[in-house]
């Protein structure tokens, strides 16, 4: 009986080693994993994209009547109450009787204008694209071919 106890001995040594080093290269893949993550991870925080890339915007709507006009900006009430300011630049298109301009909103209404208003929302702000006048929107100017014919007459 006693030779078979030596015999395990070395066995159970053995397991022990074994298991020490799959033990420590375990350990030691984990270490190297978190350095490999910490070093070439992304800079940028977890959920918020990749870096460089714009955030996509959001289109937005309204109908309504101006209740403040500004330089760099347009309010409109609904008629369900709903308000909201949108910044005005020089990409927005004016749509009046008179026609389109480009980057002169803010020259083309006043207060109390009924307006239709295409707009996106760029980091959390409404950013007018095109403010046209109510009756341009609603489609009550004149045919296109009467202006093309106006148009072509010298």
């Amino acid at each position: 009986m006693a030779s078979r106890h030596l015999r395990q001995e070395p066995r159970d040594r053995q397991f022990v080693r074994v298991f020490a080093v799959v033990t420590a290269a375990v350990a030691f893949a984990a270490v190297v994993s978190a350095a490999v993550v910490f070093f070439l991870g992304s800079p940028t925080p977890h959920g918020q994209g990749t870096p460089g890339a714009a955030p996509a915007s959001q289109p937005v709507s309204q109908q309504g009547t101006l209740v403040a006009v500004t330089p760099d900006s347009l309010t409109a009430r609904s008629s369900d109450g709903f308000a909201r300011t949108y910044l005005i630049d020089a990409q927005t298109t004016a749509l009046t009787d008179a026609g389109s301009r480009i980057g002169s909103a803010a020259s083309a209404f006043v207060v109390n204008d009924e307006v239709s208003i295409l707009a996106v929302i760029r980091d959390g702000q409404a950013v007018a694209t095109t403010v046209a006048d109510r009756s341009v929107s609603n489609l009550d100017g004149p045919p296109m071919d009467d202006v093309a014919a106006h148009s072509a007459t010298p």
